[in-house]
């Protein structure tokens, strides 16, 4: 089986391709960056910008699944999926789409599950809803729509740490999931496995405050940084996805804001489920 990762050289992606090629033949795209010691022959640039290249890279590698992991420009993106579908329904090919927890980021009101519609309020967050819908186009046993919180990753902890060196708003009423890079790959490769397919959201079973979250990873990685976690309100939350129509979105009562998920898929909860602590603690640059 011949498996195609849009996006490899990406966080989640990268990990993919290592996972997946050990079992299947599987091919990785690239833009700049070609990862080190990566074999030419699997390896294929790729730039979404390219509208024609799309047709041409899918007639060549012909794949059974596509993994849509990309990154880029909303409207190039749109095309290359419009694409890749076409492709998957004439070969009766499978797609696995890397979504978001942004599809419910209009209503920060709680924890959605796989059974809630999605509410989308940033631009980003409608673009991957434009995207899911696209997939779904395909036959039920043929898609699978993956949600992710925020991925932690050890090669990326460094990163993180700067963010909050470099004195970016950490909020102390902003809620999130925590996954890691490694973990989510894993759980893929086993979805691929048992020819999972609908809606699947990868995700801890618990949640963290965004202040929580950095305050855990500094200590877990010995760094001291003293700042002070601001108050989440509603005119910021949309000013950081740059909207004024405060009226479209859903609030709590508590006056904390949720991009949080849940699942309701058992199986895979109980085998892949981790906390928020786990998350950490598993891309600790010292682990």
């Amino acid at each position: 089986m011949k498996i195609l990762i849009l996006g490899a050289s990406g966080t989640v992606g990268g990990v993919l391709c290592n996972v997946l090629s050990n079992e299947y033949e599987t091919y990785g795209t690239y833009n700049k960056k070609k990862p080190d010691n990566a074999n030419e022959k699997y390896w294929l640039k790729y730039d979404i910008a390219d509208k024609g290249l799309t047709d041409d890279m899918l007639g060549t590698v012909k794949p059974d699944i596509v993994i849509s992991s990309l990154t880029g420009n909303f409207e190039n993106q749109l095309h290359a999926h419009e694409r890749m579908i076409k492709y998957l329904k004439q070969h009766s090919g499978f797609c696995i789409f890397l979504s978001t927890a942004n599809v419910f980021d209009g209503s920060p009101d709680g924890c959605h599950s796989e059974a809630d519609s999605p509410y989308p309020f940033s631009d980003y967050g409608k673009y991957k809803v434009k995207c899911e819908e696209m997939i779904k186009s395909l036959d039920e046993d043929k898609n699978l729509i993956v949600r992710l919180p925020k991925i932690l990753a050890k090669h990326k902890t460094a990163d993180t740490i700067q963010h909050v060196k470099s004195g970016h708003p950490i909020y102390s009423n902003l809620y999130m999931n925590l996954n890691t890079d490694e973990n989510v790959a894993s759980a893929v490769q086993y979805c691929i496995d048992i020819n999972k397919s609908g809606i699947l959201h990868l995700t801890s079973h618990d949640d963290m405050s965004v202040d929580e979250c950095f305050k855990l990873l500094l200590k877990q990685n010995n760094e001291s940084i003293d700042y002070e976690p601001e108050i989440l309100i509603v005119e910021k939350y949309c000013s950081i996805f740059n909207r004024e129509d405060v009226s479209a979105l859903r609030v709590s009562g508590d006056n904390n804001f949720y991009l949080t998920l849940k699942s309701i898929d058992t199986d895979i909860s109980m085998k892949f489920g981790l906390s928020c602590h786990d998350a950490i603690s598993q891309t600790c640059l010292g682990g």
